[in-house]
């Protein structure tokens, strides 16, 4: 990546959202659900690359911006261009200068994970957003169901 990677923006309609998963802390405890709004948008850009839900950023709603050094750090720099080649199937968009279509392709597939999540909250209620997103990864299959505790009666130390 350049020197001159573009800041990774958000849509400003999920904002409330967005600072309540990842600052907020959750109900009866002292901890975010996310630890860091780049964690958030890692997250809903997987889901919605998953769900096939790319929705372009309203720029007339306005937008918010997370630096792109905070995308350097971890994996999370990986992960934007990783879904750019998945999208594109062009390894060319790994090229110097595609930074910023890189950026916007990831851009878009957060905004349609955030837009899941906000209905996945919206139906559950969103007291606990963690029990509602954890419900509609089950719905969505991704987690398996609830099942009885194993029998681990036939285990000894």
């Amino acid at each position: 990546m350049s020197s001159r990677a573009p800041n990774i923006n958000r849509s400003r309609l999920h904002e409330d959202m967005v600072q309540r998963l990842a600052m907020q802390k959750l109900p009866e405890t002292d901890r975010t659900l996310f630890p860091t709004i780049r964690e958030l948008l890692c997250f809903a850009a997987l889901l919605g690359y998953s769900e096939k839900r790319r929705v372009p950023l309203d720029k007339d709603a306005g937008v918010e911006d997370v630096s792109y050094q905070q995308f350097e750090r971890g994996d999370a720099e990986d992960l934007i261009y990783l879904i750019a080649l998945a999208e594109t199937k062009d390894p060319e968009v790994l090229k110097d200068g595609e930074e910023s279509r890189c950026a916007e392709i990831f851009e878009e597939y957060a905004n349609g994970g955030l837009q899941i999540i906000g209905e996945a909250l919206r139906r559950g209620g969103g007291e606990y957003p963690d029990r509602d997103i954890l419900e509609m990864l089950k719905e969505r299959a991704y987690l398996g169901a609830d099942e009885d505790e194993p029998d681990v009666s036939g285990i000894t130390f």
